[in-house]
């Protein structure tokens, strides 16, 4: 028991970010003792909540979230993504199901009544997605997190719901979103470090979305979206310029592509 509480609470600094020096400074001991505490995994029970306090988190809710660390990521078969594609609300229910939102939660927020909510979920069922309970409540049979295959069916709805979510963004700074973009010039070694500082926050984000599903109520959770995109920019394909209007031969030149690059695809 002692060893899946000290896991869970491993998680709990992981997703908030709290080392094992902040929480030695915090509980007034050395990094030495902490580190031999959790090396151990043992302790007194009020030494135990003596750290749930230095990490700002309720024991009773770090034993809530015992045994259910996020896991590897898993995939819906590739017939499965077709149908969803041909049924785009279908789809949004089911990716609102996997992000831990009930069928009332989902109601309440698209305006749904319960007969269509309802017909949602047989038809997800149909598809061996989900299995219905008493009501409208159902059991999700797909193991979370989720992994889409971004290059399949799907990508079109995707690519829709992402630009749909950055036009609400840009419409919505400062009070209910943030929306940073620019372009800037800079070593490859420099890009891939910003790259991976991006994915291990993205990991954290992950974490304490997590934390939160299995530590609080429906009533206290918003849902956030997290999209980011980061890459050499490939300025023809979003920022076309082509020929000046009055370069009468430009149609009849070749454009070669810059040294050291392949020339995008036509």
């Amino acid at each position: 028991m002692n060893s899946l509480i000290f896991e869970a609470l491993k998680r709990t600094l992981k997703a908030k970010g709290v080392t094992y020096r902040v929480l030695a400074e915090r509980m007034g001991v050395s990094e030495p003792t902490v580190k031999r505490i959790f090396h151990e995994r043992n302790c007194k029970l009020d030494r135990l909540v003596e750290i749930c306090a230095a990490a700002g988190v309720e024991l009773e809710n770090v034993l809530g979230s015992m045994n259910r660390g996020p896991g590897p990521a898993n995939h819906i078969a590739s017939d499965i993504e077709r149908k969803l594609a041909s049924r785009p609300a279908l789809l949004f229910i089911f990716v609102m199901l996997s992000e831990k939102f009930t069928p009332e939660g989902i109601m309440r927020s698209q305006g749904l009544s319960e007969a269509s909510m309802f017909l949602y979920l047989r038809d997800l069922e149909e598809l061996g997605l989900v299995a219905l309970g008493r009501g409208l409540s159902a059991r999700l049979l797909v193991e979370t997190p989720i992994q889409w295959n971004f290059e399949g069916p799907l990508r079109p709805l995707f690519e829709m719901t992402n630009k749909n979510f950055i036009g609400w963004a840009i419409t919505h700074l400062e009070r209910e979103a943030t929306f940073v973009s620019f372009s800037r010039r800079m070593r490859p070694e420099t890009a891939e470090m910003v790259k991976r500082e991006a994915e291990e926050l993205a990991e954290r984000v992950k974490l304490l979305a997590h934390h939160d599903q299995h530590t609080t109520p429906e009533d206290g959770l918003t849902g956030y979206k997290w999209t980011f995109a980061f890459g050499a920019t490939p300025f023809p394909a979003i920022m076309p310029i082509g020929p000046h209007p009055r370069d009468a031969g430009a149609s009849d030149r070749p454009v070669a592509p810059a040294k050291g690059r392949r020339a995008l695809p036509a």
